[in-house]
């Protein structure tokens, strides 16, 4: 299984956070990218003890990976963090075919 690391750039501040996890079904976030923009649902937020980093699993909404699980840390101070998409099993691009 690989795994996609993206460094966020941007994103939501918590109410959005809050509120996309409150309404999954109608709610999305959007992180940025140095690439692009990655749109979000929201599944679950773990908040950190220093009240502004939060633990976020999600599932991608839009672009490549539309449909994929992700594990995001991020903070609402810096508006910056880490996703890392799970490629859903495929083989990594470095193992034989």
């Amino acid at each position: 299984m690989t795994m996609e690391k993206l460094d966020l750039i941007d994103g939501p501040d918590k109410p959005a956070l809050q509120w996309a996890l409150a309404y999954p079904n109608s709610e999305l976030v959007e992180f940025r990218t140095s690439r692009d923009g990655i749109d979000a649902e929201i599944r679950r937020i773990d908040e950190l003890s220093d009240g502004f980093s939060f633990d976020i699993q999600g599932i991608v909404r839009s672009g490549q990976h539309k449909g994929r699980p992700f594990h995001a840390t991020y903070s609402v101070e810096e508006r910056r963090g880490t996703l890392t998409v799970d490629d859903g099993g495929a083989p990594s691009r470095s193992s034989p075919s």
